[in-house]
């Protein structure tokens, strides 16, 4: 049922979400904080970051699955949590959409994209409709849409994700190095939200609200199928937890699979 929710999240944006007039706030010409100019090559395009968040992510996933998993829950771990992070991604996308049209803030490079006509006066407000003379409507209305950033949500509901999934599934070990591992998705998260004020395309607080609301939605998505991190038994999905019987989970013998060492005790399922 949760892969149709998914599809449906998907499908919706994309034709209803995505196609949405921004509300279109009024603006002086003299607003300094409108005034950056327009970045043709982003230090990190919208294709390539949808492009990483798909694909990078479910590749981890199988990775660390292969490794840590004992043969006969590979499956179902691994679909639980591809599942699971695509029901974070296009929650997120979807929520992202709605505040960005029904906030309708104007980014910092607003100008350079409505091109003003000559002779407006300033500390006085204007409609784009009157103030603009661009041809790129299309451009113009997708200045309106800065608050939240897409680009921090969406990589925080996928790379904030997979930090938080890779932690779980580590955490066992209880080892430094495999937390490092875990926490390094978070690098790029941070990359990818401070590119988009170096771009001028949002304000600070922009990229602020939407790494809060990525990151929200990716542990909302996370708890849904696994247990809350702090758990000895995080890296067990829940379906996992409920119909399996009551004996050794991860237990020693088919945990490695001759590749890891077995952690520094068995996992057992609550009695």
């Amino acid at each position: 049922m949760d892969v149709v929710y998914v599809c449906i999240l998907i499908v919706a944006d994309t034709f209803f979400f995505e196609q949405i007039s921004p509300f279109q706030r009024q603006f002086m010409i003299n607003d300094p904080t409108i005034q950056h100019p327009f970045t043709v090559r982003e230090r990190v395009p919208a294709m390539t970051l949808l492009a990483l968040m798909v694909s990078v992510p479910p590749l981890i996933i199988v990775a660390v699955t292969f490794f840590t998993v004992p043969k006969r829950f590979r499956i179902q771990v691994v679909y639980i949590s591809i599942l699971s992070l695509f029901l974070s991604m296009s929650t997120c996308v979807m929520v992202t959409d709605i505040f960005k049209n029904w906030i309708g803030r104007l980014r910092p490079d607003f100008l350079a994209r409505c091109q003003p006509k000559q002779g407006l006066l300033n500390n006085v407000y204007y409609s784009a409709v009157d103030a603009c003379t661009t041809d790129n409507w299309q451009r113009l209305l997708d200045g309106f849409r800065t608050t939240p950033s897409g680009h921090s949500s969406m990589v925080w509901s996928s790379f904030g994700f997979i930090s938080l999934w890779t932690y779980s599934q580590l955490s066992i070990y209880s080892h430094a190095f495999t937390s490092s591992i875990a926490l390094t998705p978070l690098l790029y998260c941070f990359y990818v939200a401070f590119s988009r004020v170096q771009d001028y395309r949002h304000h600070f607080v922009d990229v602020c609200l939407g790494s809060l609301l990525g990151a929200t939605i990716a542990y909302w998505s996370y708890t849904r199928y696994f247990p809350y991190p702090w758990r000895h038994e995080s890296h067990v999905p829940l379906m996992l937890l409920q119909d399996s019987p009551k004996k050794d989970f991860y237990s020693e013998l088919e945990f490695n699979n001759g590749y890891l060492p077995p952690p520094a005790h068995d996992f057992q399922l609550p009695v």
